[in-house]
């Protein structure tokens, strides 16, 4: 698939232009001329795959938007072709429009919206292909699409309230370098200098900080370098640096597996299918790991419960209410409530995280100026005292 930008002229004799997403040159002629527009110009975009990713990262927003749309829509009672004009209208973006267009085409051609929006950018991704899947078997699609924005709202919220919780935190160890850079680079030789023109004995506290002081500036070069190539190459992996947030992640990640498990369940989809899709949508080791070992079990006709009990990332009470729920066939209900058990739990540690980790940075500067200032003023005090 490939992005191509036209131009063209409708019956009218107006020019138009757009972004148009398929496979070739020849696909995308023929796009134009259903349209009744007149190609003058057709060529393919350079910077297709960066537009590709850009697209990508806005699709969780995007999808969420749109499902919570469709799902209103047709609760009211609109036919899906009706709802898909409207979309088509209230779209601002031109490529956006087009691709409603492509959408409409196949539905009102025979084919079924998960088969229409396969071919989208932003792509839905599996959860939203599932769901709405599940939806068009089980003649819920209404219900299918309003869980699905409810679910990417929700993770949309956490992923947002994450990075602001490590906003001011960041903000703070910043201050605290440019502090520790300016007591290296400016306090340290101007103190220095001083002692050296009086031929004092220094104490090992303030000799201590001449040597860390001189050192200083090329550590915070390093420590920049090396996070800066860290980021470009796991942009995701950079939060586990900051201290307790790999248990933050870690109930996000619980919270997104529940959810998603029991959204799948609730909706029909088989159990080994379900397994198979969130493997694809989680991306924590812990958990592929779990998912397969899931898989292995229930391929062989065993119970999943077990496997759940024996894993180190679910906690074991959780564990054990699944297993029960397993038994008693109420297994989307059980992870429905535990999904809500770990969101709760999510929110405390949202809300206490920044306060603790604000005051140890707080004292932990308060700290280094006041050992700066006791190794650099004992030398003084001592050299007051041999003044006559």
């Amino acid at each position: 698939m490939k992005l191509w930008k036209w131009k063209a002229v409708d019956e009218r004799g107006k020019m138009q232009s757009g972004l148009i997403h398929c496979k070739g040159e020849d696909m995308a002629i023929n796009w134009l001329r259903s349209r009744n527009l007149y190609p003058l110009s057709l060529r393919a975009t350079v910077f297709h795959s960066l537009w590709l990713r850009t697209q990508a990262r806005q699709g969780q927003k995007y999808w969420a938007r749109i499902a919570r749309q469709i799902g209103t829509l047709l609760e009211a009672g609109l036919p899906m072709l009706t709802i898909l004009e409207i979309l088509q209208t209230k779209e601002s973006n031109s490529f956006c429009q087009n691709q409603w267009l492509m959408v409409y085409s196949q539905i009102k051609a025979g084919f079924d919206l998960s088969t229409a929006l396969k071919e989208f950018v932003p792509p839905p991704g599996p959860f939203v292909q599932a769901m709405v899947t599940a939806g068009e078997r089980s003649g819920t699609l209404a219900l299918s699409l309003l869980e699905v924005a409810d679910q990417m709202e929700e993770e949309y919220y956490f992923s947002r309230k994450i990075k602001g919780v490590l906003f001011y935190p960041c903000l703070l160890l910043a201050m605290a370098l440019m502090v520790l850079f300016t007591f290296s680079s400016v306090i340290f030789p101007m103190y220095k200098e001083l002692f050296q023109e009086t031929n004092a004995q220094l104490p090992i506290l303030t000799r201590g900080l001449m040597h860390l002081g001189s050192s200083i500036p090329y550590l915070l070069l390093m420590i920049i370098l090396l996070g800066s190539i860290a980021m470009l190459k796991n942009r995701k992996r950079m939060a586990w640096i900051m201290p307790g947030m790999q248990q933050i992640l870690k109930g996000k990640a619980l919270h997104q597996f529940c959810a998603l498990f029991a959204k799948f369940i609730n909706a029909g989809i088989p159990l080994l299918d379900c397994l198979m899709l969130l493997e694809s949508i989680l991306s924590r080791q812990e958990l592929i790991r779990l998912l397969e070992q899931m898989k292995t079990a229930v391929r062989e006709g065993r119970r999943i419960s077990p496997v759940l009990e024996n894993s180190s990332f679910l906690p074991a009470d959780g564990a054990k209410m699944l297993g029960i729920a397993e038994e008693s066939g109420r297994l989307g209900e059980m992870f429905n409530f535990l999904a809500k058990v770990f969101k709760q739990e999510l929110e405390d540690k949202l809300e206490q995280y920044p306060r603790v980790l604000e005051q140890l940075l707080v004292i932990g500067m308060a700290g280094f100026i006041g050992l700066v200032a006791v190794g650099m003023l004992l030398p003084v005090f001592d050299l007051s005292t041999h003044i006559p």
